[in-house]
């Protein structure tokens, strides 16, 4: 093995790093243009700073924070009851999304349904999901197939 190789192996991998800053009203990594002078030594983005500004109460603009000595638990790690319930969440929560905007939640608005269902679930089942890549990937899968069925209700001419 030649030496390049071989140091290769024995460096430990490095953590990613988030890019940006963190709001600690919102609770988001944003870029470093979203904050403003104070804002950065503050941790408040601009968009926080100005609803603020606007007489709103930090407590308004964020959704409830989340606890800091709680576990979260992995998607993965659910059983199969758990993922039904979490499922059906999912369901009832896109459909009402489609109802009211007739659009594909997408960026923001993922984010937040993300979001409200991950505090949902924590509220009715007390088991608070972290919010990784294998949740993002279920709640767009049963996104889709929600909005599909959605459609086929509304046009079932159109199936085969």
């Amino acid at each position: 093995m030649q030496p390049e190789q071989k140091q290769d192996k024995e460096m430990a991998k490095k953590k990613k790093k988030q890019n940006g800053h963190y709001c600690r009203i919102c609770g988001d990594y944003k870029a470093n243009e979203k904050f403003s002078g104070k804002g950065h030594a503050q941790h408040i983005c601009k968009s926080c700073m100005s609803a603020m500004r606007s007489g709103k109460n930090p407590e308004d603009i964020l959704p409830e924070p989340l606890p800091v000595n709680r576990e979260t638990t992995r998607f993965k790690k659910l059983g199969k009851e758990e993922k039904a319930v979490l499922k059906a969440f999912i369901s009832e929560v896109v459909t009402e999304y489609w109802q009211e905007n007739r659009q594909i939640p997408f960026a923001e608005s993922f984010s937040e349904l993300k979001k409200y269902i991950i505090g949902t679930y924590d509220e009715e089942c007390g088991i608070l999901l972290k919010d990784d890549a294998e949740l993002k990937t279920y709640f767009q899968t049963h996104m889709v197939t929600t909005i599909n069925k959605l459609l086929k209700e509304e046009n079932p001419e159109n199936e085969g």
